[in-house]
């Protein structure tokens, strides 16, 4: 068995007027927990359809599981669409039972599981109450329950957090490393949500206007690992000088420079080399690059 639970080997999605996609090569690991991120209409749902059936590749290969997409391999992937649309006329347990249902999962296994999954989804109390007085965010954490309902090997989920508030954001990332965790889940989800990416994910990927701009983890991702800010009294001609000759990049930005120090330089050092030189420190910091400077690089946006 192959040690990937997705592969995307140049999918192109044409359209009369427009390209959705264009050669988008991924590969996801077996109990990865992968983010793509994106601005909307960056082509996200459109892979997303495309992985599940429900659209057709124009040109490229999908493996899920390593096979073609089938029936039988849909029944290992649990799905959690953008907007979760219901039949008001339910309540939690009459849909879960149908949607277990469509699953061939027996009725003795839905009447033991059903109310396992609106407990961890918080819907408990609300189990038999008609699902038309729900609100966006409960009706979102019914559809995640039901994208839970088959225990699938592959969990895709479309914007996850539209629709939940703090405690729902919360909530649903527990779920998210649990589901990981405790099953070996594979996580796959689209998200315009960046800090949510960057504190789930293995791996992420960035999707800009159909195309594929970067990938990877955290650490792979960010190119200016140690940028460092300095605040000095006095930004003297000596101070300039030395932070020129250890730097690869520099800016000076009012009373502060802003630096990326060659490889081989050490960090713990410079601070009392710049006091060595007439001035006095008023900030010294190493900062990362985040997840939103990392997409804003990559895209070119502002």
């Amino acid at each position: 068995m192959s040690e990937y639970a997705i592969e995307i080997e140049n999918i192109s999605k044409f359209y009369k007027s427009s390209l959705a996609l264009k050669n988008i090569n991924l590969k996801l690991r077996l109990g990865d927990i992968f983010g793509l991120i994106g601005q909307n209409g960056a082509g996200k749902t459109t892979l997303i359809k495309i992985l599940l059936g429900f659209s057709k590749q124009s040109s490229g290969n999908v493996k899920i599981l390593d096979k073609a997409n089938s029936v039988s391999i849909r029944n290992k992937i649990g799905y959690l669409p953008e907007k979760v649309v219901i039949h008001s006329f339910f309540t939690p347990i009459e849909f879960l039972y149908y949607m277990g249902k469509l699953f061939s999962i027996n009725s003795k296994n839905l009447n033991k599981e059903i109310p396992i999954l609106l407990e961890k989804v918080g819907l408990a109390d609300k189990q038999k109450e008609k699902i038309g007085n729900f609100s966006k965010g409960m009706t979102q954490r019914l559809g995640l329950a039901q994208a839970l309902l088959n225990k699938p090997e592959i969990l895709i989920l479309d914007e996850p957090g539209s629709g939940l508030d703090p405690t729902g954001l919360i909530d649903l990332r527990n779920i998210i490393l649990n589901e990981n965790k405790e099953r070996n889940t594979t996580i796959f989800f689209n998200s315009h949500r960046l800090l949510e990416a960057e504190q789930l994910c293995d791996k992420i990927a960035i999707l800009h206007k159909g195309e594929l701009v970067a990938s990877g983890s955290m650490n792979e991702l960010t190119k200016k690992k140690n940028q460092i800010l300095l605040k000095v009294s006095e930004i003297n001609s000596k101070v300039l000088d030395f932070v020129t000759g250890i730097s690869l990049d520099m800016k000076q930005v009012g009373d502060i420079i802003y630096f990326e120090p060659k490889p081989e330089i050490d960090l713990k050092k410079i601070p009392k080399q710049v006091v060595e030189l007439d001035s006095m420190i008023l900030k010294y910091e190493i900062q990362n690059e985040n997840l939103e400077e990392v997409f804003l690089r990559v895209t070119g946006e502002k």
